[in-house]
């Protein structure tokens, strides 16, 4: 197709995918290198753009030649709520990758729904509720028992951990994906106004036991009603985030289980404030939690002093959001994995070896390329 050949599009389009990612004009000058002149001309309708052009704003906003072409701008959905511990001027501004993270988890929820509909599996209906006035311990403890947490206890490996209580979300009728959260200090969001709730995760250099706490803070959003996008932050004043930290920690740590162990016990029978670090380790790795989580358990137990807290906190509370400890070449196959799960992606391998998809619709629903296909096999495998 001759690619200097006018399209006839709507600007109105044309402005809606700039906009949908918050990009101002220069910012879209900047990226895409058409003029500024040239950018309100195409979005005023003066002119129309060629296929080039339209191509490079394609690329620049990150959507299809479709989409674009569109004879309306389409109803999208709104961000989730920011729940980040942020000043005003930054609250509700997000980072052009936050909003393709949000924007593409619906996309694999969508698709998710398709595959199963394929296989003859229906999601469940998510029907857990709770209310903020609710004592989130008593919430935890019962969803807890109806998910049978105690079992995944006996699991030594943290990430194959984080892998079952992922599942006994999905369970729920809930979509968990772990993404690239690289900008704006989000550890996870939660979306409740799609065709399923969903959970997005921070993939990056996150620690799986994190991973794990975040899932369980977002799962209490879920279960309020209030999804969001949020930093996890302790010291939060926001009534629903302390809720859903509340929520997790004690989903992860029950209470009464934590103050029966005998090393708790000789503690408190000792009156000691201080830890040793390898204790704390020890429990947090029997709980799947960090540290950081079983500390301020101690705290809220009346088991440590401020002073020991705050002390610990400082030296261990230093993440490095959005910077790999050990940078290394992409590996696409084990972040598709990652990113939708080895329940979503197991569902797509039986469609297609059970004629239902063809390979590129393997292909799309991986969100891999055909040369990928079979390393994404051998890792779900493993």
């Amino acid at each position: 197709m001759n690619e200097t050949l006018h399209i006839n599009v709507s600007n109105k389009v044309l402005v809606w995918a700039r906009e949908s990612l918050a990009f101002s004009r220069n910012q879209a000058v900047e990226k895409s290198k058409i003029s500024a002149r040239k950018l309100v001309q195409l979005e005023t309708g003066e002119l129309l753009p060629t296929l080039h052009e339209l191509k490079i704003l394609s690329r620049t906003y990150s959507t299809t030649l479709a989409t674009l072409l569109l004879n309306a701008p389409p109803e999208g959905k709104p961000m989730p709520v920011d729940r980040r511990t942020v000043d005003s001027k930054t609250l509700g501004h997000f980072h052009e990758k936050t909003i393709l993270a949000v924007r593409k988890s619906r996309a694999m929820a969508q698709a998710f729904v398709e595959l199963r509909a394929e296989m003859g599996q229906e999601f469940a209906k998510f029907g857990l509720t709770a209310s903020i006035k609710d004592l989130p311990q008593t919430v935890a403890r019962n969803v807890r028992r109806s998910l049978h947490l105690n079992d995944i206890r006996a699991i030594k490996n943290i990430n194959l951990a984080l892998e079952s209580y992922s599942e006994r979300v999905e369970s729920l009728g809930v979509a968990v994906f772990q993404l690239s959260l690289t900008q704006d200090n989000l550890r996870g969001f939660s979306i409740v106004d799609d065709v399923v709730p969903i959970i997005g995760i921070k993939r990056g250099n996150e620690q799986a036991h994190s991973k794990t706490f975040t899932l369980f803070h977002e799962l209490g959003h879920l279960l309020l009603n209030e999804g969001g996008l949020c930093d996890l932050t302790s010291n939060s004043k926001i009534s629903i985030e302390k809720w859903c930290n509340a929520f997790s920690a004690e989903v992860l740590v029950p209470t009464e289980e934590f103050l029966s162990l005998r090393s708790v016990l000789d503690h408190k029978r000792e009156g000691q404030a201080s830890w040793a670090k390898r204790d704390l380790v020890e429990l947090a790795d029997y709980f799947h939690v960090g540290p950081l989580t079983i500390l301020r358990k101690l705290l809220q137990s009346g088991l440590t002093s401020e002073e020991f807290y705050r002390e610990r906190h400082a030296a261990w509370n230093k993440p490095q959001f959005a910077r790999a400890k050990t940078p290394e070449g992409r590996n696409i196959a084990r972040e598709a994995l990652k990113e939708k799960g080895r329940t979503y992606v197991g569902l797509a391998f039986k469609a297609y070896d059970q004629n239902k998809i063809d390979v590129k619709d393997l292909s799309d629903y991986l969100g891999v390329k055909r040369t990928d296909i079979d390393k994404t096999r051998q890792l779900l495998n493993d």
